[in-house]
């Protein structure tokens, strides 16, 4: 070992190899002789993203075949810490996009400005994003991995260990983790793509072709690592060896979401360079996704109490929706592409997501010594704001510096990890928490009527906190709205500020309300009070004629149906098919 290399310690477990579970084991094999991946998927060896995408059955990752976008600060996290996935991604047709190129029409950014540079978004699946990650670990010296695994709880030390305050106070300590393990069934080595289609049409292997009795393992470890994403039990495994389990904070998004793949087969359209767009008309938020190998998706996201809607899981729905927005409809115009696995690609659905915070540390402790939960298990964001791949590789990247610095104490390491995620993740979940709050209050409102949206005018001597909390959220709300959000599409300052914040390089904060950028957007406010909201750039139907189109559509539907099988007949029901439930990948 050169006198450069960190001294190599012990070894590490982490509970689940998606993409926060990969990074921290890459970072981590500089550190530890061995670093072990539990995951409870079995991903077969996969020779390109096409591949991964094809023949992997994420069951533990829903949003494995959703929409993804790589924010900025991503892409600059790549270059500087991830070298060799960031190169493994290039050349497997990854696209770098640049938000100073990908400019609204109006908008006229002027000379090239320090940091735009970093206004670089990624463009790839998060299949290939995935297997660039386990390529590059799979390749790197001590990291193991073992797929088919459950992990059912965490192995208790056999002695307290001392806190570091000198009190002698002591902890729960985890030593390891108790885990089961499935042999392979019959056929798991079949050639050929799983099928990727609503889990109900999956095909399905008889339980005799598993063992009856499954094998329980033990595996005992220096430091374990949460990596298990949005449904971790880390809660639940604490509390089994006497561990406080961790707060939570739950903020419901209220959105769902439906997404279809598809592979470009002729020349972008005219004015598409980057194959970004979003748009949002109030009753849906609407956007496609570059990806690579020419690849790109499409989500539409509405409430969840929009049950009419949900008809937008039928792919026929869901193409005659997009044909009726202009900016969606030329990524689908004859000759410019075709749905990624023919005309029986899915759309698949998403929803019931919260945003949840979870706190490991207690009183300025650690709830257990060599115990600490990374990526979504801590901080999980609404997916409409494209974070949650950033935050699994700064999570990842703050256990690493965390431990590279308090190398002998994981208590200290676990306390130096928190805040420094507190720092470079907490801010943006408190503000995806909040926009969603104020969009669920402003649904509510607009549902009872505007009159409601003020709170009536003797509630302020009964609480006036809520009432000056009501207006503050108008005016936060007035302020996004009408103001930041026009501004951004004709001002280069603004949009700098917005796009940095979006993209997490500046704190949402620190960015928006700037003084020089509030400078900008106080004009844009007091033009749209007098002058009445301006036009949404993003054009489209109504609600009620999008609702026209799903029923004309959904006609069109069940007659063809009606006229291949007679009633009676086993399919004659085939178009009014149930929707997917919420939830489904």
């Amino acid at each position: 070992m050169s006198g450069n290399e960190p001294e190599r310690r012990g070894r590490v477990v982490i509970i689940g190899g998606g993409i926060s579970g990969l990074a921290a084991a890459i970072l981590l094999a500089r550190r530890y002789r061995r670093v072990t991946i539990l995951e409870r998927d079995v991903r077969r060896p996969a020779a390109s993203p096409d591949d991964a995408f094809s023949h992997w059955e994420r069951a533990g990752v829903p949003q494995f075949r959703h929409s993804h976008v790589f924010l900025a600060r991503l892409f600059c996290v790549l270059r500087e810490r991830f070298p060799e996935v960031l190169e493994l991604l290039r050349s497997n047709g990854a696209l770098e996009v640049p938000l100073t190129v990908s400019l609204p029409p109006t908008l006229d950014l002027g000379p090239r400005e320090r940091g735009d540079g970093e206004l670089v978004l990624l463009g790839c699946r998060r299949a290939a994003f995935e297997w660039a990650l386990a390529e590059v670990a799979r390749r790197t010296r001590g990291i193991e991995f073992r797929e088919g695994v459950f992990v059912e709880g965490l192995v208790a030390s056999r002695r307290s260990r001392r806190g570091t305050d000198g009190t002698g106070a002591s902890r729960p300590g985890v030593a390891g983790v108790r885990f089961r393990e499935l042999p392979p069934a019959e056929g798991d080595d079949a050639a050929g793509p799983i099928p990727w289609y609503p889990r109900s049409s999956r095909r399905r292997r008889p339980a005799a072709t598993r063992e009856a009795a499954p094998r329980r393992r033990t595996l005992r470890a220096d430091l374990v690592i949460d990596a298990s994403g949005r449904r971790s039990r880390a809660g639940e495994w604490l509390a089994a060896i006497g561990a406080t389990p961790p707060r939570e904070r739950s903020v419901e998004t209220g959105i769902f979401y439906f997404t279809r793949f598809y592979r470009l087969t002729g020349p972008r359209p005219p004015g598409a360079t980057t194959g970004l767009v979003a748009g949002d008309v109030g009753w849906l938020k609407c956007a496609t996704f570059p990806g690579d190998g020419n690849t790109f998706s499409i989500t539409l996201g509405t409430s969840t109490e929009d049950r009419p809607l949900r008809a937008l899981a039928k792919p026929a729905v869901f193409e005659a929706v997009i044909a009726a927005f202009p900016q969606l409809a030329i990524w689908r115009a004859r000759g410019i592409s075709k749905p990624i696995d023919g005309a029986r690609t899915p759309v698949l659905v998403m929803g019931g997501l919260s945003n949840r915070a979870s706190s490991f540390i207690r009183q300025g402790k650690p709830l257990a010594d060599g115990f600490v939960a990374i990526g979504d298990a801590v901080y999980h964001t609404n997916p409409i704001y494209g974070r949650g791949a950033t935050c699994a590789l700064l999570s990842a990247i703050a256990l690493d510096d965390a431990l590279a610095r308090h190398p002998r104490d994981f208590a200290a390491a676990a306390l130096a990890y928190a805040d420094r995620t507190r720092s470079d993740i907490k801010p943006f979940w408190d503000s995806a928490a909040a926009a969603d709050q104020l969009g669920s209050q402003r649904a509510a409102s607009d549902a009872r009527g505007s009159g409601a949206a003020l709170l009536a005018p003797w509630s302020w001597l009964q609480d006036p906190r809520q009432w000056i909390g009501a207006l503050g959220e108008r005016a936060v709300g007035l302020y996004l709205d009408q103001g930041l959000l026009p501004a951004s599409r004709s001002d280069g300052l603004v949009y700098r500020a917005v796009m940095r914040v979006m993209n997490m390089l500046d704190e949402p904060a620190k960015g928006l309300f700037a003084p020089a950028v509030v400078g900008r957007v106080l004009p844009f406010i007091a033009r749209s009070l007098t002058l009445g909201r301006p036009p949404n750039p993003f054009s489209g139907p109504t609600r009620a004629e999008a609702l026209e189109i799903i029923a004309a559509t959904r006609k069109r539907a069940h007659g063809r149906s009606a006229r291949r099988h007679p009633a009676g007949s086993p399919s004659s029901t085939a178009a009014d098919a149930p929707v997917p439930a919420l939830g489904q990948a």
